[in-house]
């Protein structure tokens, strides 16, 4: 039964229900405390009655568990910033504020669609996908069994296909060229080494020269997107790059952020007159390339790191103009 007594300037609530965890909140006002206690006895009944007792209740706001989510778990992942980031734009959703069963399926899918308005669906994407994992583990870990989760029923937003952007005739040159003008000596060097390994940026500048063999020319990735680590074989330009790259051999080999040369790279691809270039079309034209001189699908893997050929496919966007050149060469051998 619900029990309504003053403490204080506020008046507290208390439910207890057999079988049930008991549950207090305080109000200013009377009504509003003799109110919630009469929704929490009927959220009560609802749950005897689907044969759910001794389910608990959650009793936490959706910024509540947001937060325990943060401070527990996103430490412990991956691009942990990312995720911290995304917590912070849904804690100011307005739908943060109310207990975490009473956010409706109606609320999120009118955050997805207010969102869109504004960032990519990949990022909309994540953010319900981490929404649905904190609902998740707050069900599973932290105690509240009964706790539905509102964002199964959310429908994603379609992605769009993945970019097929290659270097044009001319473009590589004029990175080159304005490579050389950057503000960012590291720039250059790191452009042309993404080029010739296909490796993410992030790998690249946590590259270190105690994961170099140059002996064996291999650079190991004890880290990667995947959580395998993979030694890249490194082609003659590639070692060459590390091996102008000497100096103190200790810590980086490239000792930057990836943040620093994004921004390096927006103003070399500005100044260049190059649209709609990413630094990740690098790793694109890498492993196309990787193709077009004859690598097969377990080859190009090993040098990526893609441990599924599905989505190995969409970066090997050939030239048919390569093909072409690769089939008369064939035909002449003939």
């Amino acid at each position: 039964m619900a029990t309504v007594r003053r403490r204080g300037d506020k008046w507290q609530v208390q439910v207890r229900r057999q079988g049930f965890a008991g549950l207090t909140r305080s109000f200013a006002m009377m009504r509003d405390a003799e109110r919630w206690g009469v929704l929490k006895e009927r959220e009560f009944d609802l749950l005897e009655s689907q044969g759910l007792i001794g389910k608990k209740v959650c009793d936490l706001t959706l910024a509540a568990i947001l937060a325990r989510y943060r401070e527990t778990l996103v430490p412990q992942k991956r691009g942990g910033d990312r995720e911290a980031y995304m917590i912070k734009a849904m804690e100011r959703a307005t739908f943060a504020a109310a207990m975490a069963d009473r956010v409706t399926t109606a609320d999120l899918k009118a955050y997805r669609d207010t969102r869109l308005r504004t960032v990519s669906p990949a990022t909309v994407v994540r953010e319900l996908g981490l929404l649905q994992h904190a609902y998740e583990i707050a069900r599973k870990d932290w105690g509240y069994e009964g706790l539905g989760n509102p964002v199964k029923d959310v429908s994603k937003p379609k992605l769009p296909p993945g970019r097929a952007r290659r270097l044009s005739d001319g473009e590589e040159g004029l990175l080159i060229h304005w490579g050389r003008l950057s503000r960012n000596p590291l720039l250059l060097p790191i452009m042309g080494f993404a080029l010739e390994t296909g490796m993410r940026l992030g790998e690249i500048v946590a590259a270190d020269w105690k994961h170099y063999d140059a002996r064996e020319r291999v650079l190991l990735v004890p880290l990667t997107k995947n959580g395998k680590p993979r030694t890249v074989p490194l082609t003659l330009m590639a070692a060459s790059i590390i091996e102008g790259r000497r100096g103190s051999d200790v810590g980086q080999i490239f000792p930057s952020t990836v943040e620093a040369i994004k921004q390096a790279w927006i103003r070399l691809t500005r100044r260049a007159g190059i649209d709609d270039l990413h630094f990740h079309d690098l790793r694109h034209e890498a492993v196309s390339r990787l193709f077009e001189r004859g690598l097969d699908m377990p080859e190009v893997m090993m040098v990526s790191g893609h441990t599924d050929h599905r989505m190995l496919l969409r970066y090997t966007h050939l030239s048919a103009r390569k093909l072409v050149e690769k089939m008369d060469r064939s035909e002449r051998c003939a």
